[in-house]
């Protein structure tokens, strides 16, 4: 049973192999490439002839000479083992002959390349008689003619001449003189002497010598002699003649080499040149001949050369017009057909050459004839045609073709093949993601070839899979599915068909969702030790979860957390996490996904991590002066943010600093150097840092040189005198930094002689370096003239001698007075007033100095200690010597303006002062000016000031904001200058324009608060006071403000209620905080009555007091409720921007109104006719206050008031405006108001106007007559 079983295993894998076998079966070849087309020979030598063929079943060989089948094996011929070869032995010159193998199988026979065998020889020279001797006349041209031998191969010719003392054969050398043409012909483009070849009074011949390289034979030609002859006169020179060639057109084949040479004669020897348009470049020039290698077509076109000599002007041209032919060649080399039964066949062998090419068509070997056509074969040109094609068909078909310059050989198969269907690649079980495009390929083999169908499977059938993503490619081979979606997934089936029968192959498609990376790419940049997240939001198909692998890679290279202690992945989300971040985490990030089924790729994101740059290396001091040290360094790291400065940092012992390398200084380098100033005499280190836009590095290593002693680099400067010391030379200079010393026994040399004088100059040394001035006491006038000069030294040496100046001995005390000090007529004012007096003799000893001028001094009668002074100069402060003033008395103030003196007329002197008190008795007088000094008073004069313009208001501020209001404060000017009659007002947005939008008259000069009202919200103010007196008004202070934004004011606090008959006086508070947060701008008191009928009152609060109150007249009998409102100002009222203070209920019994809760009643006792006394009271008030307006606007005219543009623009409101529309107007209830303001009346507009104060009732009360009842 064994033994049958095994049997049967054996016969199965027989037939399969031989089925196998059958299927790989093939037409005969043969390897054309390697077969020559000529072949040269020697007798008795052994050839062989290549014919290497294949095929299965394997070829059978044969040969043919001339057209006859060889008898192979024979005498001389036979087989190479296992090839076709042919092995000829003792090679006879009647075995000269074209030969052609042969390869047959049962599919056809192959032909191999015609082989022409040739017996190698060549011939002699022809038996001509010997040239006589050649006698040219030296320098004219001569040819030596040479008739060369037939050779096979083609041989080489030259000339030579046996060498007498070797006797050895030697070339005749060619050169731009001597050239030998293509036809074997040597040429003279010029003879001389030596030509002669003579050797040791020996005359040499020329030969023409032939060799065939093959054969290793030289055949010597005819001799001749050259006999030079000398012309009287010597040579004549003349111009370039073309001796070869002398035609004009020549033929090159394309692939080989192609020479061309041009022969001149003329004396001097002409040198040629070449001219060509050929661009290939596949040429090269060698003085007379151009040689191309490997002739292209494109090579064609016209080669000019060109001899020049010293006998010509133009060169003398030749041109050569070079056409390429070509050998025959395939347009595209014919294929192998290897097809199934009724399929057509082309076989196309088109075919190009120059000349045109011949072709010849043979079928196994055979030529074909026309009668060896039919319908099924047809011949169109060079193209052989099949159709339906059987079994029987296949053959081996040779298509040559050939030229004068050769023969192209191609053998061409058609194979026809019949078997049933089998696949050589079935589809495999593929899964995809959807969106994706899938390929599924079924590859089968079969004659006729098989038709490939692709179904997807049904619950019960099969269909053939359709739709615009189903695409079949490749004829039937590959199914495409584009765009891939859930509901692909199945069962799919191929299916392989021709006429013998059907195969089918079953595969299953599973989609899956794709993965994706959600998360947007970035650049990030940050800094040093910052932490940096780096998102990849990934999501995939949940059942492949378990497969799912997220990488991160930086810079293309997978990271390694487990090196990157810092860096890490979160598991959750796949972020990269990066903790304290450095430097060298600066690059490119991505994020891959994959669950081995698709992967998704981030973007790139690009982090950035800038640090400190590193240390600056390499630091080389290269140069150490007394003067400069030169340093150089190299930059380190820049660490991703670049670097824009270096600083130099240097130390020594008496000097340091910084030098920095930036700006347009700054050059980026590889090496970088700069020079630091120094000081001589001092050890300094020098250390260099670089700066980024993050930081500064550390410090380089520290580099240290010693500079040198020098002398010192310059002297003291600011020399000059003191004026201060009568009779003395004083001398100053400012003294030298030790770092300046620049070596040791620093001293000073101090020089001086009187100016003028022939007087010896004098020296004093002062050896304490800190010293800066010395004093001459044995000088004996006061303002003498000197030259002064101080210089530096040191044991090195002295330092540069600066310029000699010109100090001054000390000034004395003006020795004269001026005379007749006056007050000018009516100049003086509250400030101000204008003097004269007597000219003096300003001559240097009356004055005792450089005179200066006058100095008018002034004080209060009654307290002459404090003075005050104008200095009236006259010329130029004296410039030789910087001036030092003496110091301030304890007791005096001095505060001096300068002025040009007024000259009225040649007798007096004019100067004023703007500095005076108002309204005070002053005592004036005036003093002689020199530099230092000043002289005696002059005769004192008195006289009394009038009221002047007063100074700025002081503590001027902004107490309280609000939407639509600012309330300021201010106190008096500090000082007094009479009294304040009143203020002016301006505001205006900020920043101000050309003038101020608003102007306001306060009458009232005890006011010390103000508000400002119906302003715009968020809105900044520039506001300015001056106080007025009757002399004016001052100087402007300003103080900004800014209004609130929109928002609900405070709730107004009730402070009291005061009940008296039938009146109520409310007060109550901005807010119950303290200041108010969002204080309200206007307030309204609403009431509900017996019959519950409201009504509002409006009120405004008082501009200098925090405390706001109202009166309540015409009450009728009944219990009341009352609150106040307050409000924005802002447009109109709703509930939602008012604040409401509390509700308290209130009661009227017997004509008098009650509290119905807790709150003090004050006032309580009082009679009606007290009430009646007081309304008297106030309209007296009210009257006298009308006369004082009256008498002030009178008086106003006689001051000066600001131009037409800067007038207040009226500020108004609508008398009738109810703010609440839902109540019913106080009028309506009987109700009248009031206001706790005693100084708002005087407040006017410069027009004016009472507009902004409509709303206000006549009943007014001040503090001392209110009928209100506060508590205290």
């Amino acid at each position: 049973m064994q033994c049958n079983s095994l049997l049967v295993v054996a016969v199965v894998l027989s037939v399969v192999a031989v089925a196998d076998s059958l299927s790989n079966e093939r037409p005969p070849t043969i390897a054309l490439d390697n077969q020559k087309i000529e072949i040269p020979f020697k007798t008795t030598e052994t050839i062989v002839l290549l014919c290497q063929g294949d095929g299965l079943p394997l070829p059978v060989y044969s040969w043919k000479k001339n057209g006859l089948t060889l008898d192979v094996p024979g005498d001389r011929f036979a087989y190479q083992p296992g090839s076709g070869n042919l092995v000829i032995r003792g090679i006879l010159p009647n075995d000269e002959g074209s030969y052609n193998c042969f390869a047959t199988n049962k599919f056809g026979t192959a032909v191999g390349r015609t082989i022409t065998l040739k017996k190698a020889d060549i011939g002699s020279f022809t038996d001509e008689e010997p040239l006589d001797a050649f006698r040219p006349f030296v320098g004219d041209y001569l040819e030596i003619p040479c008739i060369l031998p037939d050779s096979y191969p083609k041989g080489h010719s030259y000339f030579g001449y046996v060498n007498p003392t070797s006797n050895i054969l030697e070339n005749i050398i060619n050169d731009d003189r001597l050239l030998l043409d293509y036809d074997g012909n040597l040429h003279f483009a010029n003879v001389n002497m030596n030509d002669s070849l003579a050797y040791m009074g020996i005359d040499i011949d020329y030969m023409c010598i032939g060799n065939n390289p093959y054969l290793g034979i030289y055949m010597m030609g005819r001799q001749c002699r050259i006999l030079p002859q000398e012309k009287s006169g010597g040579p004549t020179n003349h111009p370039p003649q073309l001796r070869w060639p002398l035609t004009t057109i020549d033929t090159a084949v394309r692939g080989q080499t192609k020479r061309l040479k041009c022969i001149f004669s003329g004396l001097p020897t002409p040198k040629v040149t070449w001219h060509t348009e050929n661009r290939n470049g596949r040429f090269a020039v060698n003085g007379a001949e151009i040689v191309l290698t490997n002739v292209d077509i494109l090579d064609a076109g016209s080669y000019t050369c060109m001899a020049t000599n010293s006998e010509t002007d133009q060169p003398l041209s030749h041109t050569i017009h070079l056409t390429v032919e070509t050998e025959p060649y395939w347009a595209k080399i014919p294929v192998d057909h290897y097809v199934d039964e009724d399929e057509d066949v082309e076989v196309d062998c088109t075919v190009h050459g120059t000349p045109q090419p011949s072709i010849t068509w043979s079928i196994n070997g055979v030529q074909v004839n026309e009668s060896d056509f039919h319908e099924r074969k047809s011949l169109d040109g060079y193209i052989l045609r099949y159709q339906n094609v059987t079994a029987n068909d296949s053959q081996v078909i040779q298509c040559s073709s050939s030229n004068k310059h050769g023969t192209i050989l191609k053998n061409i198969i058609v194979k026809v093949n019949a078997e049933e269907p089998s696949f050589i690649e079935t589809p495999r079980d593929r899964k995809v993601v959807e969106g994706k495009t899938i390929h599924f390929e079924c590859t089968s083999r079969g004659a006729p070839k098989p038709s490939t169908e692709w179904y997807r499977q049904n619950s019960s059938s099969a269909s053939r899979v359709s739709g615009d993503r189903f695409r079949v490619l490749d004829n039937g081979r590959k199914l495409e599915i584009k765009d891939t979606k859930a509901e692909d997934a199945g069962i799919y089936q191929c299916t392989a068909s021709n006429k013998y029968r059907t195969n089918e192959a079953t595969f299953e498609l599973t989609v899956r969702s794709p993965t994706s990376i959600t998360s947007i790419p970035s650049n990030i940049t940050v800094r040093v030790y910052d932490d940096v997240t780096l998102p990849c939001d990934v999501t995939t198909d949940h059942r492949e979860l378990a497969n799912l692998a997220v990488e991160w890679e930086k810079d293309g290279r997978r990271i390694d957390f487990e090196k990157e202690a810092h860096i890490h992945m979160d598991k959750t989300d796949f972020s990269l996490q990066i903790r304290s971040s450095e430097v060298k985490d600066t690059g490119e990030y991505v994020c891959t996904a994959t669950n081995g089924l698709d992967s998704a790729t981030s973007g790139i994101s690009v982090l950035r991590v800038k640090g400190r740059p590193d240390a600056p290396y390499d630091v080389t001091i290269f140069q150490c002066d007394p003067d400069t040290v030169g340093i150089s360094w190299s930059a380190g790291s820049d660490n991703n943010d670049e670097i824009t400065e270096f600083t130099i940092h240097y130390s020594g012992r008496l000097s340091g600093g910084n030098k920095t390398l930036s700006g347009a200084d700054f050059r980026p380098q590889s090496r970088y150097q700069d020079h630091v100033s120094v000081y001589p005499w001092s050890r300094y280190a020098f250390q260099v840092s670089a700066t980024n836009g993050i930081g500064t590095s550390d410090l380089s290593e520290e580099q240290s040189c010693s500079t040198p002693s020098a002398a010192p680099y310059r002297s003291p400067v600011g020399v000059c005198g003191n004026l201060s010391s009568a009779q003395q030379l004083v001398i100053n200079w400012d003294p030298m930094p030790e770092y300046e010393h620049n070596g040791e026994g620093f001293h000073y040399v101090v020089g001086y002689k009187k100016h003028g004088t022939y007087d010896a100059e004098e020296t004093q040394v002062v050896l304490d370096p800190r010293q800066k001035s010395i004093s001459i006491h044995e000088q004996k006038e006061s303002f003498a003239l000197f030259e002064v000069y101080v210089r530096a030294a040191n044991k090195i040496g002295k330092g540069p001698l600066t310029e000699t100046k010109l100090v001054r001995s000390g000034e004395g005390k003006p020795q004269v007075v001026p005379q007749n000090f006056k007050v000018v007529g009516d100049s003086v004012n509250g400030s101000f007033a204008q003097f004269s007096w007597d000219p003096v003799d300003t001559s240097e000893e009356k004055v005792r100095g450089f005179f200066r001028g006058y100095r008018i001094v002034f004080w209060k009668s009654d307290e002459p200690n404090i003075r005050r002074s104008e200095d009236i100069l006259v010329d130029r402060p004296f410039e030789l010597c910087r001036p030092l003033l003496p110091d301030k008395h304890d007791r005096i103030q001095r505060r001096r303006r300068r002025h040009r003196h007024r000259v009225r007329s040649a007798d007096r002197v004019y100067g004023e002062t703007d500095q005076l008190w108002p309204l005070t008795d002053i005592s004036a007088a005036v003093q002689v000016l020199n530099q230092v000094n000043a002289g005696q008073d002059s005769n004192v004069v008195k006289f009394r000031t009038p009221v002047g313009v007063p100074g700025k208001v002081s503590s001027l501020r902004v107490v309280q904001n609000g939407w639509s209001h600012l309330v300021i404060e201010w106190q008096l000017p500090l000082e007094f200058t009479g009294d304040i009659i009143g203020y002016w007002l301006y505001y205006s947005v900020a920043p101000p324009a050309v003038s101020y939008s608003t102007r306001l008259h306060i009458k009232n000069p005890n006011l010390r608060r103000y508000k400002i009202r119906q302003l715009d919200y968020s809105t900044v103010y520039r506001i300015s006071m001056t106080a007025m007196t009757v002399a004016g008004a001052g100087d402007e202070e300003t103080v900004i403000g800014e209004t609130l934004p929109v928002n609900d004011p405070d709730a107004p606090k009730i402070r009291d209620i005061s009940i008296r008959d039938s009146l109520v006086n409310i007060s109550w508070f901005h807010s119950d905080q303290e200041p108010p947060v969002y204080p309200g701008s206007e307030f309204f008191v609403k009431f509900r009555g017996p019959d519950n009928s409201t009504a509002v009152q409006r009120f405004d609060p008082s501009p200098d007091s925090d405390e706001n109150w109202t009166v309540v007249t015409g009450l009728r009998k009944g219990k009341y409720e009352v609150w106040v409102v307050a409000s924005s100002g802002i447009g109109e009222l709703s509930r939602e921007n008012n604040s409401q203070s509390w509700i308290l209920p209130i009661g009227l019994e017997n004509d008098n109104v009650t509290i119905l809760e807790s709150v003090p009643l004050l006032y309580q006792q009082a009679s009606v006719g007290w009430f009646v006394v007081l309304m008297c009271i106030i309209s007296l008030l009210v009257l006298l206050l009308l006369i004082i307006c009256i008498v002030r606007r009178t008086r106003e005219a006689v001051y000066p008031v600001y131009e037409k543009e800067r007038m207040w623009s009226d500020q108004t409101s609508a008398p009738d405006e109810t703010p609440f529309g839902e109540y019913i107007s106080p009028s309506k209830l009987g109700l009248s108001q009031g206001s706790l303001d005693s100084d708002e009346n005087p407040v006017e507009s410069d027009s004016d106007s009472l507009g902004e104060y409509e709303y206000q009732e006549a009943t007014k009360f001040n503090d001392e007559g209110s009928f209100a009842g506060q508590s205290n």
